[in-house]
């Protein structure tokens, strides 16, 4: 099947899998002679969109991939399911799973400019989403309370390693239905993987201590600061509140110790500063940052069987998968990635030492 990985761990549904193969086909040609320039959408989503579209394959196979362990063991009829694509982003997952002909699609992000550019994007093909929530988790609670929607499946791609708190996060997932639901969070931020391991702890380091220009599809929200002098900024604003004059060397210092928090929580640090003289431990990690004014992780590199056991409290059956290679146009590359598959599969849970992005895979059957 063209839009699978080959040498994978992959669902036993074939039927299933047969399905999801033919959806993805159809988007494909239903995309590759898609005109985003000509779209009245932002130039983040252009961007965003337009490195899907140049690995189109590859990123539909990635999708199918996402999407048949989000239907894998459900005793419901296609027509029937309710999916939710949390953290949508452009909003390909969601296209796919229309195409496919799930009963009701749910497209999820914090961004209003990605909700609106996601929505234009699918009405251009016909694939629209049942449902477009911007917001944040409490926001996507209150839309499923208001319609009395529960959940059959909830997944994501590169959206977990952004959450501020992602264990809060993972301790709400199981709220999404009140019966059988399933659990499909994949991250390309691989910490056992040495090589994006490198490039993640490289590109962290770079936001928190190098300004940013400003280019065309940048994100509005994010910060273009080095996140260390953000911080700094934020202590010596609030100390100034609180008429508490700290020298350079007090900021300096509980800027660099308070890396990873977003200034709700680095004021709750300088309140304990201020009263008691004591310093916040700082993170344990030697690169792991956030954007202090939204929390927006850097990539943030965290071990994926920490959250699988947070899932396995709720009484969900987890495993944490290893990702695959796509099925790029260049021969030699597509050697090198049907082996580094291969290998992948062969050597299981070692594979993810190799693996491109890892997959938290979670079913409860019953509440």
């Amino acid at each position: 099947m063209e839009f699978m990985y080959h040498s994978a761990r992959l669902p036993k549904d074939q039927q299933s899998l047969m399905s999801i193969n033919a959806a993805a086909n159809r988007l494909y040609n239903k995309l590759k002679t898609l005109e985003i320039q000509q779209l009245d959408i932002s130039d983040y989503i252009k961007r965003s969109l337009g490195k899907r579209l140049t690995h189109l394959t590859s990123s539909l196979i990635l999708y199918s991939y996402i999407l048949s362990w989000s239907l894998a063991k459900s005793d419901l009829p296609i027509s029937e399911s309710v999916f939710l694509d949390y953290g949508g982003g452009s909003g390909m997952l969601c296209l796919l799973a229309k195409e496919l002909g799930l009963g009701t699609v749910i497209y999820t992000d914090i961004y209003d400019v990605s909700c609106h550019d996601a929505r234009l994007v699918a009405e251009s093909i016909g694939n629209q989403a049942d449902h477009y929530v911007q917001g944040d988790m409490d926001n996507v609670f209150g839309f499923l309370r208001t319609y009395n929607i529960n959940c059959n499946a909830v997944a994501s791609y590169d959206v977990i390693e952004h959450i501020y708190d992602i264990e809060s996060f993972f301790v709400k997932l199981p709220l999404f239905s009140d019966g059988p639901l399933t659990i499909v969070m994949s991250s390309g931020a691989n910490p056992f993987n040495p090589m994006i391991n490198r490039r993640r702890m490289r590109s962290q380091l770079e936001v928190e201590y190098k300004d940013r220009k400003k280019q065309r599809g940048h994100k509005e929200r994010d910060c273009l600061k080095s996140y260390l002098n953000a911080r700094a900024e934020i202590i010596h604003e609030y100390s100034q509140q609180l008429n508490q004059e700290l020298t350079e060397g007090e900021i300096e210092q509980l800027a660099r110790k308070t890396r990873g928090m977003m200034e709700v929580d680095i004021r709750k640090c300088v309140d304990r500063y201020v009263q008691t003289g004591e310093l916040p431990p700082g993170s344990t990690h030697p690169t792991n940052t956030c954007d202090p004014y939204t929390g927006n992780w850097a990539e943030h590199l965290i071990d994926p069987y920490s959250l699988a056991r947070i899932l396995s409290g709720a009484g969900f059956k987890v495993d944490v998968l290893s990702g695959y290679y796509g099925r790029p146009k260049d021969i030699a590359e597509r050697l090198l990635n049907r082996f580094s598959n291969l290998a992948i599969y062969l050597f299981q849970k070692q594979g993810i030492r190799i693996a491109p992005f890892y997959t938290v895979y979670g079913r409860r059957d019953s509440n």
